[in-house]
């Protein structure tokens, strides 16, 4: 069993790691490519963001898709922008409000962590099951003992279990070793 894991890990890890990988990394390239920068308005005031946070706030702006038909959603703008300033959104291919996309540093190392994340996740599988299997073998084997031992026990000590000790009649005594 060991052997076969090993193997299989050695094999299985890189695999998965790679395919898993390689899968991230061109939906997060097709992101890039299908996702474009989209100029909004706001519709409203951009409110004070309160004391404590960063100098963005929710606003709702509103955009025309490229099918022709206006959209609006609550977005995080600059504070204090006020009513029909312009602002720049993120959208896919439909139009819809999308977050930016991740630049290429940022789309290699989610890849990588992707591809880490999915080997050590083929390791577990892998030594759950060793060990389920394992288990289950020394389960078999420890039965396997008892039956033999149930059968060569009384010939070994010499007594049947009718003669057992405890039952009113010992049986024969076995010299020490």
């Amino acid at each position: 069993m060991v052997l076969v894991t090993s193997v299989v890990m050695a094999v299985g890890m890189p695999l998965a790691g790679a395919l898993c990988s390689v899968r991230v990394g061109s939906v997060l390239f097709q992101q890039r490519q299908e996702w474009h920068r989209t100029s909004a308005v706001l519709t409203e005031d951009a409110g004070d963001p309160g004391p404590g946070t960063y100098a963005r706030t929710w606003a709702v702006v509103r955009w025309t898709a490229s099918d022709g038909s206006v959209r609006t959603a609550g977005v995080r703008v600059g504070a204090g922008s006020g009513a029909g300033t312009r602002t720049v959104i993120w959208t896919d291919g439909r139009g819809r409000l999308v977050s930016a996309p991740l630049t290429p540093g940022q789309a290699v190392a989610l890849s990588a962590f992707a591809g880490m994340l999915s080997a050590s996740g083929v390791a577990l599988l892998l030594l759950a099951g060793r060990q389920a299997v394992r288990m289950g073998l020394d389960r078999h084997r420890a039965g396997r003992w008892e039956r033999e031992w149930a059968l060569t026990g009384p010939r070994w000590s010499g007594s049947r279990p009718d003669k057992a000790p405890g039952s009113g009649q010992e049986g024969p005594t076995v010299p020490p070793p």
